[in-house]
């Protein structure tokens, strides 16, 4: 079963945004067993993993655009520029966190 090209950077887009999601979550629902290594509190790891999906938004959006139907173009350009910056703000704000915390 094949997806089709219009349908590949819609389903990328869902796809990174519940990979976010679950980024953001994870350690603060398995505190005691952190699947983040070092200490509690240390940031590297998630700001690495956002980084990696917000570059997949661009991604995303890159493949969004190169397609024909209009609506998955319009889509594209809005979902992921909103997604995009959103994220990019959440990595800000954890790089002030993590330059706070470190000693």
């Amino acid at each position: 079963m094949s997806i089709p090209k219009e349908n590949k950077s819609i389903l990328l887009t869902v796809i990174l945004l519940a990979a976010a999601v679950v980024v953001f979550f994870v350690d603060w629902l398995f505190s005691q067993n952190s699947i983040f290594p070092s200490r509690r509190g240390d940031l590297t790891i998630p700001l690495w993993l956002f980084f990696a999906i917000d570059v997949g938004f661009i991604v995303a959006l890159v493949l969004g655009v190169r397609t024909k139907k209009p609506s998955v173009v319009w889509f594209s350009i809005i979902a992921n520029s909103i997604f995009f910056v959103l994220l990019s703000g959440v990595m800000f704000l954890l790089m002030i966190a993590n330059g706070i915390s470190e000693q």
